[in-house]
């Protein structure tokens, strides 16, 4: 193995921690190191999918409070410590996980985007609820142009975000990610898992049945009783939002889970479309399992 940085990314339930199991297995002198947003938190292991922490491998899984409000630059700062924690001790580090932005922000260096207020998300939020898909595409693109050809209507997570930067700073998303931070690292090697949808959507269903049965509802009941923000990035784990509800008899248990389920897949989909047009220096893998047989390093 090199002293190079092995990053492993790709859409969710795509078999990142079952592969960073069989990794540890092969190669003992490896550090994984987490870049997953809701990993981070340590109240919700269960519906967040966080592997079984063995200290010694996994880095950065269920070390933050719900509490907090933990940013792409927290998250920065504690991975360059952990990856050079890891070189300096002759390990390789496999950076893993499926957060876009904060992949994005480690190998295209962080965007100087200020932080945006509750008030603008709210208000973006409810223009998004009120208007059709076509709408709301129209009112992004006449507060900002240069979305023209580089967000499409059906993407309203990124239309969201550019209507949110553009009404809080006056500028276009686009200016502000042209003056980003420069990248923490250069020496690195990029592979990410894309499987085909449809085994995708049913790992999704069957996974969360199992997050149910292994205790989901608990973990969310504490998040409630912890009284926190709803706006926390925790209360907006995949599977959150519905549990909450059926707490409190707003849906059934099983409307809970069909709603969650779909709008895991939802984000998957457009996962999918992300990573097929942001790295094009990645390996692409059908298939986790390939990573394994074939070695990565």
């Amino acid at each position: 193995m090199t002293n190079n940085i092995v990053i492993i990314t790709g859409i969710t339930a795509s078999g990142k921690s079952e592969l960073c199991d069989n990794l540890i297995k092969r190669y003992r002198n490896i550090s994984i190191i987490n870049c997953d947003s809701k990993q981070v938190y340590k109240e919700i292991p269960i519906i967040t999918a966080q592997p079984p922490r063995q200290k010694e491998f996994y880095k950065l899984y269920g070390y933050v409070s719900a509490k907090e409000n933990y940013s792409v630059g927290l998250w920065l700062e504690d991975l360059k410590k952990e990856v050079d924690y890891a070189l300096e001790n002759m390990q390789t580090p496999i950076i893993t996980g499926g957060s876009g932005l904060y992949i994005s922000s480690l190998i295209k260096g962080l965007s100087s985007i200020p932080q945006i207020s509750q008030e603008v998300r709210r208000n973006v939020s409810e223009l998004k609820k009120n208007l059709s898909k076509e709408e709301f595409y129209e009112l992004v693109l006449s507060k900002d142009l240069r979305i023209q050809g580089k967000i499409f209507m059906n993407d309203s997570h990124r239309l969201s975000r550019a209507l949110e930067v553009i009404t809080e700073t006056g500028k276009s998303i686009f200016v502000w990610q042209e003056n980003r931070q420069p990248p923490l690292f250069s020496n690195f090697k990029i592979y990410t898992i894309l499987p085909k949808r449809e085994d995708i959507y049913r790992k999704i269903n069957s996974r969360f049945i199992t997050m149910i049965e292994n205790g989901a509802i608990d973990e969310v009941k504490e998040l409630l009783s912890m009284n926190l923000a709803p706006h926390l990035p925790a209360m907006k784990a995949h599977g959150v939002p519905e549990i909450i509800k059926y707490l409190q008899d707003e849906i059934t248990l099983n409307e809970a889970i069909q709603i969650a389920q779909a709008n895991t897949r939802h984000y998957a989909k457009r996962q999918y479309t992300w990573f097929k047009n942001q790295f094009p220096n990645s390996e692409v893998v059908d298939c986790a399992n390939k990573l394994t047989e074939f070695g990565i390093f």
